[in-house]
């Protein structure tokens, strides 16, 4: 049979079909890597262009970052999704990606001296003497994450995009018309006296019954309501607590040692002057003066660029790989030729060389050995989140989970959702208590929350023991608060009747001046807006600490021509308001060009 098969397989239509088997698979194999393409993963698409949710991710980082300025260190993610920052991000980049599109429609670009112009005048990159800094610049775009090629890039973008809006924009102005109404509006000044009534003059009070207590508490029964108190238990690993458990031997410790020598060595370092000029022939010049014996200080001096900087000890790697090379094989008090680089051209001098070194294992064995813990550590924290997940899974409680994989156990008692006891003591929770806290109050009472990993590094997992709802106080519990909020309420209602009076009297025609006379009252003189009366017309108002009765005895009425500068002002910020219409209507009739697609799950799983 087999040698049967072999003749056959010397035919020539056993070699077509074959043929034709081959041909076949070869096909079946292209077509499958032609149409396996990557998997679509964008936020959202505008035309042909993709928002990554990386993209996404970095904006929404960089602007929390910014409110983290203003609203404290505290504010996270959760809370910009709230105030509508994701949105506010996503539209922001739709909306870069659309004017990108129309750039390239219209075939608009900057060129490379206007990025240069742009980095040099930018005021974060100058040093104390006012001087773009190339080192400075360096530093900055690597602590927010940036190459230069990557800011530059980016910075090319919005120069164009910013032509293309200002010709958009550039017609916008106030009319004379509105501008003159608005201005008169805003600059109309009145003159009012005004008598004030502080709550805290009224001392005869007296003092309520139990009932009249009683009857206050219930008809104000939300002052005095405890919030809801919830008591759980944390089990927490966290790195520091797992490296100190973790062995290093001796042996490891010194093969560790020998893998990263290098990167535990003491690089070289040189101390360094640099001048820099933008101008190609002052620098022939001082190059010329240093061919001809001059020093580094008197060739930069003849050729009248800029007095040098000094750079401080600086290492290889912390150099412009530009200038890095030339500079490091100088000897000692050597100078560069000039070096053209983006920002002009360096002439950099070495005025001290501090020779690198290899450090020995005693000198770097704690730091080292630390470090070896602390990464297993975090090796061992991975591989605990799914024994965690496991042994809760398989039915064990959370305390008997701990005690098996060595977690430490928290128990926090009493607590409202800002960590204080409902007295308004602080209830003691270890750090980071508001995630702790954010997931106690997102848990149902008997349950258990997943495994959660903390922003610095630790896991834990949390269980609800008891939920306490938010309740009114009995009055026995918080009597002397009822008794304050009382007595503070008949002093408001004493204070509102008398400044009733008042104002009664003055719209009968009586001065405020000779009212609060008759009472042994002050008055007191002011310029404000009260643009609701009419002259000698009297309102009253209350604040914090007391009431207050104001007579309008006359309006000044605002002049344009006397306030150019306000007038100018005021043009200015209406004129801005009109640009930032005008581009938002733009932007929306780009988007009939250009179709925006939104995935709104991708977007809620990006972040």
């Amino acid at each position: 049979m087999l040698q049967s098969i072999r003749s056959w397989s010397d035919s020539i239509i056993f070699k077509l079909l074959f043929g034709l088997l081959i041909i076949s698979f070869c096909g079946w194999g292209v077509y499958d890597v032609l149409l396996r393409a990557t998997p679509d993963i964008s936020v959202a698409s505008v035309g042909d262009r993709k928002i990554g949710p990386e993209q996404l991710s970095r904006a929404v980082q960089r602007r929390i970052e910014q409110m983290r300025q203003v609203f404290g260190g505290s504010f996270d993610l959760q809370q910009a999704k709230q105030l509508g920052v994701v949105d506010q991000e996503l539209d922001a980049l739709i909306n870069a990606a659309l004017i990108d599109l129309e750039v390239q429609r219209l075939k608009l670009a900057v060129g490379d001296e206007a990025v240069l112009g742009e980095i040099m005048e930018t005021p974060a990159f100058k040093n104390s003497a006012g001087k773009f800094d190339p080192q400075i610049y360096r530093q900055l775009l690597a602590r927010n994450g940036y190459t230069e090629a990557q800011y530059e890039a980016g910075l090319r973008g919005e120069l164009v995009r910013g032509e293309l809006t200002e010709a958009v924009v550039s017609g916008a102005s106030a009319p004379n018309p509105l501008l003159d109404v608005l201005y008169r509006n805003q600059a109309e000044r009145r003159v009012a006296e005004t008598v004030f009534l502080p709550f805290a003059l009224v001392t005869d009070i007296g003092q309520p019954s139990e009932s009249d207590l009683q009857k206050f508490h219930d008809e104000h029964a939300d002052l005095f309501r405890a919030p809801e108190l919830r008591s759980f238990t944390i089990a927490l690993a966290t790195i520091d607590d797992l490296a100190k458990s973790i062995q290093i031997s001796d042996s490891d410790l010194k093969a560790e040692y020998e893998q990263r020598r290098d990167e535990l060595a003491i690089p070289e370092r040189r101390h360094l002057e640099q001048a820099i000029t933008p101008d190609q022939a002052a620098a022939d010049l001082a190059e010329n003066a240093l061919k001809g014996g001059k020093t580094f200080a008197a060739a930069i001096a003849d050729a009248k660029i800029a007095a040098p900087r000094d750079l401080g000890m600086i290492a290889k790697k912390d150099l412009d790989p530009t200038v890095a090379d030339a500079v490091f094989a100088l000897p000692q008090d050597g100078t560069t030729a000039p070096i053209k680089t983006p920002f002009g051209f360096n002439i950099l001098h070495v005025t001290g060389i501090e020779p690198g070194r290899a450090q020995t294992l005693d000198e770097v064995k704690d730091a080292l050995r630390l470090d070896m813990q602390r990464n297993e550590a975090s090796d061992v924290l991975d591989r605990l989140s799914k024994r965690v997940q496991d042994a809760l899974a398989g039915g064990a409680s959370l305390e008997t989970m701990a005690g098996n994989l060595g977690l430490k156990i928290v128990k926090v008692a009493n607590s409202d959702k800002s960590g204080h006891t409902a007295g308004g003591g602080t209830v003691e929770i270890p750090a980071p208590a508001k995630e702790f806290l954010d997931t106690a109050f997102s848990t149902s009472e008997g349950e258990t929350s997943p495994v959660e990993d903390t922003s610095d590094g630790a896991l834990y997992v949390l269980h609800v023991d008891k939920i306490t709802p938010s309740s009114v106080q009995p009055l026995s519990d918080v009597h002397d608060r009822v008794l304050a909020a009382w007595q503070q309420e008949q002093r408001i209602e004493r204070v509102g009747k008398e400044t009733k009076e008042i104002a009664d009297a003055v719209n009968a025609g009586t001065p405020l001046k000779d009212v609060a006379g008759k009472r042994a009252l002050k008055t007191t003189t002011t310029v404000g807006p009260l643009f609701q009366l009419k002259p000698h017309q009297a309102t009253t108002g209350q604040s914090t600490d007391g009431s207050y009765v104001a007579e309008l005895l006359e309006i000044i009425p605002a002049d344009p021509s006397a306030d150019k500068s306000k007038v100018d002002q005021l043009s200015q910020q209406l004129r801005s308001g009109m640009q930032q219409d005008l581009v938002s209507e733009y932007e929306n009739a780009l988007r009939s060009r250009f179709k925006v697609e939104i995935d709104r799950d991708r977007v809620d799983h990006a972040l």
